[in-house]
């Protein structure tokens, strides 16, 4: 018998040396004394570090046992097995393998552990192999595999798809099935019972005259141990549905052969198959394939049938297929296809001409890609389709050329408006100058008296003047010709205007055109229109800076919209109850200042510098008076602008028009040869016009009357001497166009005093009017306007108001 160790309090001798051997060993080891107290005699480095437990902790078996098994019957259980496996060491006198326990350690922690028995003498040796860390992988990979197989038995059960494995026995000349599942059973209504019996209960859900055709395939896969793959109709519950089946072999060391496949129904993709034939038929449409290694094409029977093949010429070489494209389009498309055979793209699109007969040509569009690749990488075959747009390249060379005609109207209308602006203040500027000498003149001439020679003279230059006044209306057919208007789609002209903007600036400053949806008729002539919209579009491409582009947006607002409720700051506020439309043109610019906001509109106004006219705004807020259109600014600086637009929608009644209205009162005037003087005794008239050679000419014919009048040249300080004392004045006469403040604003401060001022209006322009009513004005009279004509308007102005258009 090997020596037994001492008690721990005496160690001596060899006895040292054995437990000093024990305490290096890596294996946790215990020694306990085989008498009923059981008493510990020695603990190892090992078990303290695996453990925690020091011989303190453990002076017994039943004192560890307490620490090492806190559940008391676990513990019983434990101690029980503990000494029969030491009894059965006694009685046989060999040793057993280790048994499996598990164990509290110090620290509170579970630990599986192998625990291993050896007797010497009367002492037992027990050793320790911890398999926390083993049993925790274990329990992880187990709980992998279970993880895994749910997850292949949920894609295998719910799938969309059916998946099963066919077994060839050895020596076998009939295949079976192994396994089917769920979603196999469903799609063909089978028990799992009928699907594993008898083989031929599934093949007889193919359809009878695709029968024959699925047992040769599955035939040829098995005597060749070869992949499957096929396609046929299975007839289930009266149901007829295209299913496709693959599955591929593996050996097994039996010497079966299993092949593990899926069923996949493809009803659905069959009939989309065939609605793409009839799409691709319908839009002049065909597919093709080609070859980049043989050069061989194939095309589908729409292709063949338009370009008179018979199906078996039906495949041709590139070569061949050369030979009908458009001399001018072949090296579009050698470009394409070379890039594809030197692996440069994936895919491409182009147009070009090919031939159908003898001398007709149409256009085609291709789409093509790479549809295989060989080991390399390398491009082998394309594909693609073809869409026959020959009526839509027709549509677009028309659409071209009428986008050419509108370009060449709008510049036609573009440099008639520049002619019609400078004509109208030439007209304008004689038409003041001629004011003065025919006035002048015609004071004279009720001064000559007996004087027969000054007489003639004057005569003679009144004559003149006349001539000169005929010769300045003439440019008033420079002005604004009466262009022809009818009703016309808002949404068109929106996207017309934009296309002439050119792609640069589209680009530039991202212009976009949102629609309102629903169709917004405008009454205009669709000239005038783009016009206005395209000037209001480049001022808004303008309004950002060199190094920030603003962003430009076209806007059709929905029918119902209502104008803004200010008075506009161009043309015409609309008629009460007219029906029009409104759209915006937005810009993300600069914004504009109130007093640029102020003079916007106003002739050779520009912020532009030399790179502007100082017309562009002038001529559309002229067109937006001819066609009673209105015009709103609104506009945040540093943020942007928006111009809104309203525009009648249906033609409008007119009144009568202002030219035809001082033409009647001019030959009224014409035909009364009663002296002027005293008509107007006991009247006091204010005279406003920034010439002052014309306030002073007008406030002499006004004198030599009998009226007391004042003449001023401006209109800022006219106003304060009405407002000073407006019971003072019995007629307001002044000028329309004015620096600062205008004819119109004047005539309305003289309008809202207390007595109100009636105003005859004096212009040189009353073209600018527009149509509308002017209620502002109880008279209007072009330049140059005789001494009669100007009493007679003042003498009523003072007693009734306005004059009545029929007199």
């Amino acid at each position: 018998m090997p020596p037994s160790l001492p008690k721990p309090e005496a160690p001596v001798g060899r006895d040292v040396d054995i437990r000093a051997l024990l305490d290096t060993l890596p294996v946790p080891m215990v020694v306990h004394e085989l008498g009923e107290a059981a008493a510990v005699r020695f603990v190892n480095t090992s078990f303290t570090r695996d453990f925690g437990y020091t011989l303190a902790d453990a002076p017994s078996v039943a004192a560890w046992a307490e620490q090492a098994y806190p559940d008391p019957i676990y513990r019983r259980e434990v101690v029980a097995r503990w000494w029969a496996e030491i009894a059965a060491r006694k009685a046989t006198g060999t040793v057993a393998p280790p048994g499996e326990y598990r164990i509290i350690d110090k620290a509170g922690r579970p630990r599986d552990v192998l625990i291993g028995f050896a007797l010497q003498g009367d002492l037992a040796i027990v050793t320790f192999q911890d398999l926390t860390e083993a049993r925790a992988a274990e329990a992880a990979l187990e709980a992998r595999q279970r993880q895994h197989e749910q997850t292949a038995y949920a894609l295998t059960e719910n799938m969309p798809a059916g998946t099963y494995t066919k077994l060839l026995r050895p020596g076998a000349t009939q295949s079976e099935f192994a396994f089917v599942s769920k979603q196999f059973l469903q799609m063909l209504d089978l028990t799992p019972e009928e699907a594993l019996g008898d083989s031929m209960t599934i093949r007889s859900r193919v359809h009878p005259e695709d029968r024959p055709r699925w047992l040769a395939l599955n035939a040829d896969a098995f005597a060749r141990r070869a992949r499957f793959s096929g396609e046929a109709r299975i007839v289930v519950n009266g149901q007829t549905r295209w299913i496709r089946a693959e599955s591929v072999p593996r050996d097994l060391e039996d010497g079966s052969v299993i092949w593990e496949g899926i069923l996949v129904d493809i009803d659905d993709l069959k009939r989309t198959r065939d609605e793409l034939t009839t799409v691709l038929e319908t839009a002049r449409a065909y597919s093709w394939k080609l070859d980049l290694r043989t050069g061989q094409a194939e095309f589908d029977a729409t292709w063949a049938v338009s370009s008179g093949y018979a199906p078996e010429a039906w495949g041709l070489t590139v070569e061949h297929w050369f030979a009908g494209v458009h001399p001018e389009d072949v090296a579009v498309a050698q470009a394409a296809l070379g890039a594809f055979a030197r692996g440069e793209q994936d895919r491409t699109s182009f147009t070009y001409r090919r031939r159908v007969g003898e001398d007709a040509w149409i256009w085609l569009q291709v789409h093509a890609g790479v549809s295989a690749r060989d080991a390399s990488g390398q491009p082998v075959a394309l594909s693609g389709v073809s869409f026959d747009i020959t009526t839509e390249m027709a549509a677009r060379a028309q659409a071209q050329e009428e986008q050419a005609q509108l370009r060449e109207a709008l510049q036609r209308a573009q440099q008639r408006d520049t002619v019609a602006q400078v004509a109208g203040g030439v007209a304008h500027d004689l038409n003041n100058l001629i004011a003065v000498v025919a006035g002048t003149a015609e004071m004279l001439e009720l001064q000559a008296g007996g004087q027969p020679g000054l007489r003639d003279g004057l005569g003679r230059i009144r004559r003149s003047v006349g001539m000169a006044r005929d010769l300045i209306a003439g440019l008033g057919g420079l002005i604004r010709p009466d262009l022809p208007r009818a009703a016309h789609d808002l949404d068109r002209l929106l996207n017309d205007a934009v296309e002439l903007l050119g792609q640069w600036r589209i680009a530039r400053h991202a212009v976009r055109v949102d629609l309102a949806g629903a169709r917004a008729p405008v009454w205009a002539n669709p000239t005038e229109m783009v016009q206005v919209i395209v000037n209001l579009a480049i001022n808004a491409c303008d309004a950002g800076t060199p190094e920030r582009a603003a962003k430009v947006t076209l806007a059709g607002l929905p029918a119902g919209t209502p104008a803004p409720a200010r008075a506009p700051d161009a043309g015409v506020e609309p008629p009460a109850g007219a029906e029009v439309a409104l759209f915006t043109v937005s810009d993300t610019g600069t914004g504009i200042t109130d007093e640029v906001r102020a003079r916007m509109f106003r002739p050779n106004f520009t912020t532009k510098g030399r790179a502007g006219t100082g017309l562009g705004l002038l001529i559309v807020s002229s067109i937006l008076r001819a066609n009673r259109a209105a015009l709103w600014v609104d506009s945040v600086p540093g943020r942007g602008s928006t111009m809104t637009v309203a525009w009648p929608a249906a033609a409008l009644d007119t009144a009568p028009a202002v030219a035809d209205l001082a033409g009647r009162l001019d030959a009224a005037a014409r035909s009364d040869g009663a002296a002027l003087a005293a008509l107007l005794r006991d009247l006091r008239v204010l005279v406003v016009d920034d010439l002052v050679d014309v306030a002073e000419v007008l406030a002499d014919m006004l004198e030599a009357a009998g009226a007391v009048a004042v003449a001023i040249s401006d209109p800022a300080e006219a106003a304060q001497v009405l407002a000073e004392s407006p019971g003072v004045w019995s007629v307001l006469v002044t000028d329309l166009h004015m620096e600062g403040l205008d004819g119109r604003a004047l005539a309305r401060h003289a309008a809202s005093l207390s007595p109100p001022v009636p105003t005859v209006l004096v212009t040189a322009r009353p073209d600018t009017l527009g149509e509308d009513p002017t209620p502002e004005f109880a008279a209007i009279l072009p330049k140059p306007v005789t001494a009669v004509q100007l009493v007679r308007a003042v003498r009523e102005a003072s007693g009734c108001g306005r004059i009545d258009a029929d007199d």
